[in-house]
């Protein structure tokens, strides 16, 4: 039975897919989410204070109610996976430059409201990287399922030795179709079209369309006060070889990038999740990211 890192694939239920992974680089972010927790205690009167237990059982009652509605309101993220057009997960990759490891990216994805997610990257640099300084960032991208399609409603960058774009803060307003930058640098404001995404959810938008069984993939970003298209397609079928197993995947490729090449590799035995991406910059440089670990929520905890 094959597991990739303590993610038990027979027994997972099948109407859950895969996880995804945004298009990270090793200047880009990735994910980390930590839930919050409600600890209550509720303590009962004993019979010397009868009396005083008795003066105050109504408001008592009314205390157990609102902990009644607390519990299943912050039990929400536990049923999450029930109806959640997406599991929770946590994912990591480890990141390299012409085969040098300079990083590692962590990805996750949590139910943060009835219809809400977050979905959240964070990059570190390390090895050979990390003699020229050591550098994190964070995106993260809250989202609502709307029309069977994800439907941004936040996002937000951070990266402390990075530029404005590294530093944006978009809000998204789809009664009104428009976009603003809210974060570092000049703030600006453009109207959206319909389906419009942001860079970081880009990937779960595109695993999405390849359950679906598309084979051409377009997204709109809006990106430094205006609108991006990335576009892909699938180029072919490959065999990768990770350390819980070979997989089976399919090539996709973006085709409208003049300046650099990037590819995604996506596993349809793993519910199609990102295995492997690959950017080849004009000037040379290859980033590449494989995943190393994989774990939904529900499942034992595993080991890279």
């Amino acid at each position: 039975m094959r597991k990739i890192a303590g993610t038990n694939l027979r027994e997972r239920p099948r109407h859950v897919l895969g996880s995804p992974v945004g298009r990270p680089t090793v200047s880009q972010a990735c994910a980390g989410y930590l839930a919050h927790a409600l600890v209550i205690a509720w303590n009962g009167a004993d019979k010397t204070n009868l009396m005083r237990h008795q003066k105050h059982a109504p408001l008592q009652a009314l205390g157990l109610a609102m902990l009644a509605v607390l519990s299943l309101l912050f039990s929400a993220s536990g049923l999450a996976d029930e109806d959640a057009p997406y599991p929770s997960f946590v994912a990591s990759y480890d990141a390299s430059a012409n085969g040098l490891g300079i990083g590692t990216v962590q990805v996750s994805l949590s139910r943060v409201g009835s219809n809400e997610y977050l979905y959240e990257q964070k990059s570190v640099t390390r090895g050979i990287a990390a003699l020229f300084g050591s550098d994190k960032s964070i995106q993260s991208s809250r989202w609502r399922f709307h029309d069977n399609a994800i439907q941004v409603i936040e996002y937000r960058s951070r990266r402390k030795k990075g530029d404005d774009d590294d530093n944006a803060h978009l809000v998204f307003d789809w009664e009104k179709r428009r976009v603003k930058n809210i974060g570092a640098g000049e703030h600006w404001e453009i109207a959206m079209p319909e389906g419009a995404i942001d860079r970081l959810v880009m990937q779960l938008a595109m695993l999405f369309d390849l359950r679906k069984g598309d084979s051409v993939f377009n997204y709109r970003i809006p990106r430094q006060g205006r609108i991006k298209s990335y576009d892909f397609e699938l180029v072919g079928e490959e065999s990768i070889e990770l350390d819980s197993g070979t997989y089976r995947t399919l090539k996709a490729e973006r085709i409208n990038d003049d300046r650099d090449r990037s590819w995604v590799w996506s596993a349809p035995d793993l519910d199609y999740f990102p295995v492997r991406f690959l950017k080849h910059k004009k000037n040379g440089i290859k980033i590449e990211l494989v995943l190393k670990k994989l774990e939904f929520s529900g499942h034992a905890q595993g080991t890279e």
